[in-house]
């Protein structure tokens, strides 16, 4: 995406008169927006973060400043590690669409010390927000069966069957998407993985980048970030993150293998474009060795569920 430019000192003193701070000065563009431009600014005492969303936001998710302000109130409410909301631009400060968030001190880990600890972290915080209630107003905010995967797979299979193995991963995921079974739409992130959690020492100290929440099946999350942690070799802890999740909320994942189907189209056609961003979270992977794992774990899931 093209990155929004600094901040000016106009708008800088804009939103520090709307947030009743004495002064508000930029710190440093952060890195790791993928979908948005991140800065980091300071109030003289306290670190805040400015998200500003991309263009293809305001012309296809022009909701997306307001959802993400709400989730992040329900989850403070519900308390749940995750940035704080504390203003969004309803001025029109900014070009972009753009909220300030508080700064939450930690990093991505996706070389865990610990990595069966980590992923009974992150299974017994992805089970509290699938806890938090969805009710009056809210229920149109965040739409059931929210996020625009399968839509996509509908639209641009083409992208699916660049792949060998493409048109066989289809046709196993319409045919597991005609057998599912009715469940209770909770709250999801709709993103969950491990590069979506800020650590400090060990410990999950936030989930962040709601940019997309809505109501679903909880296996999708599940199911998501299971195939992201096996992509970064950790086939062993991806079972481990699957069965604490199943055992920290005694909830089956009945359309778990459907949720597989659809998120393993995620990274098609070259799942080689998500390396850069593990690199930049401290993992080691190159191009070819992304493609040999993407391909390890498709393969076990068409023989696992032929």
């Amino acid at each position: 995406m093209a990155f929004a430019p600094l901040p000016t000192q106009d708008q800088l003193d804009r939103v520090r008169d709307a947030i009743g701070a004495s002064s508000l000065s930029h710190v440093r563009r952060m890195e790791g927006g993928l979908s948005c431009t991140l800065d980091l600014l300071s109030d003289g005492e306290t670190r805040l973060v400015l998200r500003r969303y991309g263009q293809w936001s305001a012309r296809d998710h022009p909701e997306m400043a307001i959802r993400e302000t709400r989730a992040l109130e329900l989850l403070q409410r519900a308390n749940i590690p995750a940035p704080a909301p504390i203003w969004g631009d309803g001025e029109g400060i900014f070009e972009e669409r753009a909220i300030l968030i508080s700064f939450v001190d930690g990093l991505p880990d996706l070389t865990p010390s610990n990595p069966f600890y980590w992923a009974e972290q992150l299974a017994a915080a992805l089970a509290r927000i699938h806890e938090v209630r969805i009710e009056g107003d809210d229920v149109a905010l965040f739409p059931e069966r929210a996020g625009h995967d399968i839509e996509e797979l509908h639209h641009h299979p083409e992208r699916i069957l660049e792949h060998p193995l493409g048109e066989e991963l289809l046709r196993r995921r319409v045919i597991l998407g005609q057998s599912t079974s009715d469940t209770e739409a909770v709250f999801s992130h709709t993103d969950y993985w491990p590069g979506n959690t800020l650590w400090t020492d060990g410990d999950l100290v936030a989930v962040v980048d709601w940019e997309s929440p809505g109501t679903n099946d909880r296996a999708m999350d599940v199911a998501y970030c299971s195939l992201d942690i096996r992509y970064l070799g950790m086939d062993r802890v991806a079972d481990h993150f699957i069965q604490s999740y199943r055992e920290v909320t005694g909830r089956p994942l009945v359309n778990f293998a459907h949720w597989e189907a659809v998120g393993l189209c995620r990274p098609m056609p070259d799942i080689a474009a998500w390396v850069p961003a593990w690199v930049a979270m401290g993992r080691k992977l190159d191009a070819d060795k992304a493609r040999a794992k993407y391909n390890e774990v498709l393969e076990d899931f068409l023989e696992r569920t032929a």
